[in-house]
């Protein structure tokens, strides 16, 4: 699994950078963005989004005393889902109002 989300961090950071950076343009120097415009800054919040929550997950394990993974995939402790899910949530409610 620790094999499976390096990648995948890297991935969605390179993703939203290079969005990023054109989309942001794209807004300073137009008045109407049009439905495109819209789509792609949806993309690219939204991987910003997700980037942040993965960021946030890591923290999360990083500063627990015993492996989330192990809890969860081998353990199968549901507190431990429990709390990782309300993470998830608090996390994004937080990325939603900065966001927005």
């Amino acid at each position: 699994m620790k094999n499976f989300v390096k990648p995948l961090f890297a991935g969605i950071v390179a993703i939203s950078v290079t969005l990023f950076l054109p989309v942001q343009a794209l807004a300073s120097g137009a008045q109407k963005i049009g439905p495109v415009g819209n789509l792609l800054f949806s993309i690219v919040y939204g991987l910003v989004g997700i980037m942040l929550l993965i960021v946030g997950y890591k923290i999360f394990e990083w500063v627990t005393p015993f492996s989330v993974n192990d809890a969860l995939s081998k353990d199968q402790n549901r507190a431990v889902g429990i709390a990782v899910g309300a993470i998830f949530v608090g996390i994004a409610i937080i990325v939603a109002a900065a966001i927005g």
